[in-house]
């Protein structure tokens, strides 16, 4: 996630557990599994561990895990069995802060989540 945007989540309440690397995002989620609330992930990320690759990984152990969905790419790119829908589960870059915000808020809200209190993501 760019720092940006991570320090703009943040400054919304929000408890953001950075990753540079699909690989550094599965050791994250072992140490903080259950503070997670929200996947907020690129599409194409370094080492091997694609964005699609992760949330079928964390959501292995919980199916409930919302997941939203980032990239520079186009939505075809995912592939025709990879439903990607703008402002659903996907935000295209360049993105601005304001529609991050209103994504993430809007995911957590459909996932059933609580009532917003230093959320994770």
């Amino acid at each position: 996630m760019p720092l940006v945007a991570e320090a703009a989540l943040a400054s919304l309440g929000y408890r953001v557990f950075p990753a540079a690397s699909g690989l550094e995002a599965l050791q994250v989620w072992e140490t903080h599994r259950q503070e997670f609330e929200l996947l907020l992930t690129d599409m194409v990320m370094p080492n091997g561990i694609t964005g699609r690759d992760l949330a079928l990984r964390l959501r292995a152990s919980a199916p409930q895990l919302p997941v939203f969905y980032m990239s520079g790419y186009n939505r075809e790119m995912a592939g025709r069995n990879f439903a990607l829908s703008e402002g659903s589960n996907y935000l295209p870059k360049p993105f601005d802060l304001t529609s991050l915000a209103s994504m993430v808020r809007a995911s957590l809200d459909r996932g059933a989540s609580p009532p917003f209190a230093n959320r994770s993501v």
